[in-house]
């Protein structure tokens, strides 16, 4: 079972590189993901503005590509885990980088402070990676943010999953193993919060995994989920109970919710 390297990334899938940094005091790992392809490179969600982050990552990478070979920046929500690092990383990425997220993400991105283009991108939007890599990107609304994507690349048949799949983690696994569903509770029965757009974000999923096929899901947080594991915790995913906060803080202040999801109505 592959381990955390503070020093090293390492290659999850030919040309993808795990650029993973521990979170020892909150039990999860913030986890930027490099794809190469030829003097062309993309970061995936590049991570936190924390010095003791941000350096792990600019070092790991270093051993793999030139920064200014980074033409691409894809942040799949708007948190600042993920974002916060945007105007560090332009200033070492490619004259030309470009920033891509969700249209819905767009408005809030852009007060991170970086100057480089900022891209909306839609459901089912590709890009070329090198001019022969397709990166394409599937629309995951409000799991957790209204602008909320995964990112699928096709050469390795590996899906960027961002907060879904992901999970809190006390162990130095890279990998997930049968425990994962566990940590997989705690994080996203704490972060989502509706059963509809987790449903509609698994349900799409699946439709890549019957075809084209996904060999593995590569969270932001947690571990990475592979081959024969992947079926396994999608049907775990299903049976998550989410947004069970609400629930507890209405029992507590004595407040009855009778509205459910069946009964809305759209608006003329």
């Amino acid at each position: 079972m592959q381990a955390y390297d503070d020093i090293h990334p390492f290659e999850v899938a030919p040309g993808v590189f795990h650029l993973g940094v521990k979170d020892e005091q909150n039990s999860w790992a913030n986890i930027p993901y490099l794809v190469v392809e030829g003097d062309d490179a993309m970061v995936i969600d590049p991570g936190s503005a924390r010095p003791e982050f941000y350096s792990t990552v600019v070092r790991k990478i270093h051993e793999v590509v030139d920064p200014r070979t980074i033409r691409h920046l894809v942040v799949q929500h708007q948190d600042p885990d993920l974002c916060a690092a945007l105007p560090l990383l332009e200033q070492l990425a490619s004259p030309e980088v470009r920033i891509y997220t969700p249209v819905e993400s767009l408005l809030l991105v852009q007060h991170y402070g970086a100057r480089a283009p900022l891209v909306g991108v839609e459901d089912g939007e590709t890009i070329e990676l090198g001019g022969s890599r397709p990166i394409t990107f599937f629309m995951t609304p409000y799991a957790h943010f209204i602008g909320s994507m995964v990112t699928y690349d096709e050469r390795t048949r590996t899906l960027f999953t961002s907060d879904a799949f992901g999970g809190f983690t006390t162990g130095d696994d890279v990998y997930a193993g049968p425990q994962y569903p566990e940590f997989l509770t705690m994080f996203l029965g704490q972060y989502l919060g509706s059963k509809r757009a987790l449903e509609y974000a698994l349900k799409r999923i699946e439709q890549l995994v019957a075809g084209p096929g996904v060999d593995r899901f590569c969270p932001q947080h947690g571990c990475v989920i592979e081959g024969e594991l992947v079926p396994v915790y999608l049907q775990a995913a299903h049976a998550l109970d989410v947004g069970h906060e609400v629930d507890r803080l209405a029992a507590k202040n004595g407040i009855t919710l009778e509205w459910r999801e069946a009964q809305m109505t759209p608006v003329s």
